[in-house]
């Protein structure tokens, strides 16, 4: 994926990756109104094809609240849903 991402240089993607300490990982994903940039990548589509194979616990998706930014996000003025 960061290999793609950085090929493509999308402006109106951000996508980072934690790894927890028991191995679970954690994905943000924040874009601009249109999530095609990252989702119409080809990496995303494998990426995703075996998703359900891999995980070892159910996928949880939620919106969140930017509760404080100091240099993290940018444009975290404008809040996208999940």
């Amino acid at each position: 994926m960061f290999e793609a991402l950085d090929q493509t240089k999308p402006q109106s993607v951000r996508y980072l990756v934690l790894e927890l300490e028991d191995g679970e990982f954690v994905h943000l994903v924040g874009y601009d109104k249109d999530s095609s940039a990252l989702t119409g990548l080809e990496a995303f589509k494998a990426f995703g094809a075996d998703h359900a194979e891999r995980r070892s616990t159910p996928l949880v998706r939620s919106s969140a609240r930017i509760i404080g930014n100091y240099h993290m996000l940018a444009n975290a003025d404008e809040a996208v849903p999940a």
